[in-house]
């Protein structure tokens, strides 16, 4: 599928971006503001901050300001999927969170609430975000965000059809949990494809 003009001048300024952490900025073209610890945010920048970028390399996402669901959930109503990875480190190196919800759409719990574009990250995208928790939650607590908590997160990367992968953010272990019956919490990220601004 092409790109537009409009996409692509996106992308590329996104590419132009350096690492580090990112206020996503509710606008026409969802602008950056690079978080910077102790930095003095307006009430009308807080108002549109519409999550947490952050990149490094050639990764990033952005991580929502609340999580998905009000407290702990299942992740499914019922056992399916066709998407499954049983190896651990095949699992750690899944990236590709849009693909796992897809396979997961039909029999989502429906306390998971996913915004246009939103999705459950995979375990590969959880171990990112675990490796920022620090620099999320601050720009997280700036905003007026719901900080990640030390739990364990729903991962959209499958083991079987009656399992899924979570991971506990507070020691980083990996574990599979059945999805229609296991409570976890759910933040969703989406792609971080902003413009860059300085505030």
């Amino acid at each position: 599928k092409g790109k537009t003009e409009e996409t692509e001048a996106v992308e590329d300024a996104s590419n132009t971006l350096g690492d580090g952490v990112y206020l996503v900025m509710a606008d026409d073209t969802n602008t950056a503001v690079l978080y910077r610890p102790g930095m003095q945010l307006m009430a009308e920048e807080i108002s549109r901050c519409i999550g947490i970028g952050v990149k490094q390399g050639g990764r990033s996402l952005t991580v929502s300001l609340r999580d998905a669901a009000d407290g702990d959930t299942e992740l499914t109503t019922q056992k399916g999927g066709s998407r499954f990875i049983t190896g651990y480190h095949d699992a750690v190196a899944d990236w590709d969170g849009e693909a796992g919800t897809a396979d997961l759409r039909e029999i989502l719990h429906p306390n998971i609430k996913l915004g246009e574009n939103e999705y459950i990250p995979s375990l590969g995208q959880l171990y990112y975000i675990l490796a920022h928790f620090r620099e999320i939650n601050e720009a997280l607590n700036a905003v007026g965000g719901d900080p990640l908590q030390d739990l364990w997160y729903w991962s959209s990367t499958e083991y079987s059809a009656t399992i899924a992968w979570y991971l506990y953010l507070y020691y980083g272990g990996a574990y599979g949990y059945a999805k229609a019956s296991g409570q976890g919490r759910v933040r969703v990220v989406s792609a971080f494809l902003p413009l860059a601004v300085n505030l």
